[in-house]
């Protein structure tokens, strides 16, 4: 009787074994976060600068485990697709994430047409929209679930073109070389801004994207008699493509980059030309974190070079997750947004990142982190000032 007992004993501690694994698999379940940007093209580096970011988060909390919310663990996956910078493959992207997908949550745009178009979607869905667009358009108290985590060109502006007056105090006044679409003309505005107050004349030479030859706009540019020549907004490839022919032009006088990160991709494909260029980047990639994140990034072999787009996407990301398990849930936009909001400061790879914006935006809404102004040097990148919010 009692072996028959011990038999018994062991079958029901088998099955009840078998029954807690079975539990704890079903309690383990994926969240998908849906990604659209420029993943080909002449902004790619910005692309996979932001999906690094947030994969790179993910993998975090992989390697731990999971993301353990509300007593349920969720693997993460990132499922990105490529908008080619342009607004119709991006509402095409954005609505098979949230009917196909069904995502709750999405990065990207980088393109500001492309995010405003995707915007129409995602609101009136409850979709969290966590975009790098420029426009100072995209973020207000209309638009509830779109939150930024890059620091645009609206927040440092004044100071670059404050250090440009006094770095080269007899300049009258500067070109800004910009794509004539949302991105550049709502950056172009404020560059206007900024110029009336630090008394610097300021001319605007838009381009049109798809150009392949940027030859006759730099011409145009080199005819207006300025002092500064800034490529401003345009991506990465066709930065570089200005700079070099800004040289071969003869141009010995300064150029300078107010717009997005772009420092490794202009030392690739303009080398020495690039030498004396005043950048801007949204990382320092000589702070341990950062260059830690820059190695990570290297291992994954994505087909870009570095980009410090992904410092605040990083960021950005486990301030959303963060927000999941405060909020005990991964699928109530509301409740995520509001518990993102109410981390007032965090912790960040270049530093102490905070919610702010309101006074342009009308809703703080927009996370503010350090800026770092840099200059190539001997064909490296040389931090010289850092700008904090």
């Amino acid at each position: 009787m009692l072996k028959k007992l011990g038999y018994a004993m062991l079958i029901f501690s088998a099955i009840l074994m078998i029954s807690l694994r079975g539990s704890a698999v079903a309690q383990t379940q994926e969240l998908k976060i849906g990604f659209t940007a420029p993943l080909s093209g002449g902004g790619m580096s910005w692309g996979y600068g932001v999906l690094a970011g947030l994969e790179l988060a993910m993998e975090d909390y992989n390697n731990a485990g999971g993301l353990k919310v509300a007593g349920k663990t969720y693997t993460l996956k990132a499922i990105p697709y490529d908008s080619k910078y342009l607004p119709d493959p991006a509402v095409t992207a954005a609505k098979r994430l949230i009917y196909e997908d069904k995502v709750k949550i999405m990065f990207g745009e980088v393109g500001s047409a492309a995010g405003l178009a995707i915007q129409t979607i995602t609101e009136p869905n409850k979709i969290l929209l966590f975009p790098n667009t420029y426009t100072a358009r995209l973020l207000g108290p209309d638009k509830p679930y779109t939150l930024r985590w890059f620091v645009t060109n609206v927040e440092y502006v004044f100071p670059m073109l404050s250090y440009y007056k006094k770095k080269w105090p007899q300049a009258k006044r500067i070109a800004y070389l910009y794509p004539n679409d949302e991105t550049g003309q709502d950056m172009f505005r404020w560059e206007i801004k900024a110029g009336v107050k630090e008394g610097i004349e300021v001319i605007g030479f838009p381009w049109e994207r798809g150009t392949v030859d940027l030859t006759p706009i730099v011409t145009k540019a080199l005819a207006g008699n300025v002092d500064i020549m800034d490529v401003d907004g345009s991506p990465p490839g066709e930065a570089g493509q200005m700079i070099n022919i800004l040289r071969q032009m003869g141009w010995d006088k300064p150029i300078v980059r107010t717009g997005g990160p772009v420092v490794f991709d202009l030392l690739r494909i303009s080398g020495k030309n690039a030498n004396g260029v005043i950048y801007h980047e949204d990382g320092d990639f000589e702070i341990p974190k950062c260059a830690g994140l820059v190695e990570r990034f290297k291992a994954k072999k994505y087909p870009s070079s570095p980009n410090t787009m992904m410092f605040p996407s990083y960021d950005g990301s486990h301030i959303m997750f963060k927000a999941m398990q405060m909020a005990g849930t991964v699928d109530d936009t509301t409740k995520i947004r509001d518990a993102m909001l109410s981390i007032k400061t965090y912790e960040g790879v270049s530093g102490k990142v905070h919610w702010g914006g309101k006074e342009v935006y009308g809703v703080d809404h927009q996370l503010m982190h350090p800026v770092f102004i840099g200059e190539i040097q001997d064909g490296k990148p040389k931090v010289i000032f850092k700008i904090e919010f």
